[in-house]
């Protein structure tokens, strides 16, 4: 969790939640990012339920530190998408004749692409962990990984939305290579959902 005290972390869960709703940020690439930090948060608990009852358990100690990371870098997100998305409302409202107008608008399009679209790579990653994570979880906590597989799934499927809906303005090419990475990501996403048996 961040240290800034302008965090988003920092806010309640109501805070939040009315934040989403009535302010122009956070927004769907936020509000997807703390879905899929949830998510990842239940399939560590069945790790670190079923580790406390076990010694000197290595792997999972392991699949528990590459959770720990992915989490660390999901709550980054959170923050990054709301400023990116402020970053780019800020640009959209400089007069037409602002020399800086067109640059600022390029820097914002690209973070507003590429920080939910690493936010998204890094849900995949997570629900490539909950597959590891099976056969290190106790049967009667199959369910929370299994529920927090979806809900990574689901804010993996949110960020990409967010991504896609930023494209215009970019060249075909260009255009081209970001579809063809969320459709890669989307890909390894289905195919981890139907290894853990949940619907995708």
């Amino acid at each position: 969790m961040s240290t800034d005290s302008r965090s988003l972390w920092h806010d309640s869960l109501a805070e939040f939640q009315q934040a989403v709703e009535k302010r122009p940020t956070p927004g769907c690439g936020a509000a997807a990012a703390v879905g899929a930090c949830l998510g990842l948060s239940l399939v560590l608990k069945g790790l670190r339920l079923t580790a406390s009852k076990r010694q000197d358990d290595a792997e999972t100690a392991d699949l528990i530190a590459r959770g720990d990371a992915l989490y660390r870098e999901l709550a980054v997100a959170v923050d990054e998408d709301a400023v990116a998305f402020s970053e780019w409302l800020a640009a959209k409202r400089l007069d037409d004749d602002d020399e800086e107008k067109p640059t600022r608008l390029d820097a914002a399009r690209t973070a507003s692409i590429e920080v939910p679209l690493a936010a998204a790579a890094c849900c995949e990653r997570a629900l490539s962990l909950a597959v590891s994570s099976l056969d290190e979880t106790a049967a009667m906590l199959e369910s929370d990984t299994a529920a927090g597989a979806l809900m990574v799934k689901a804010g993996m499927e949110a960020l990409l939305v967010g991504v896609k809906a930023n494209l215009e303005g970019l060249s075909a090419e260009a255009r081209g290579d970001v579809e063809r990475r969320c459709e890669t990501l989307q890909s390894h996403a289905r195919r981890h959902c139907q290894t853990l048996g949940v619907a995708a």
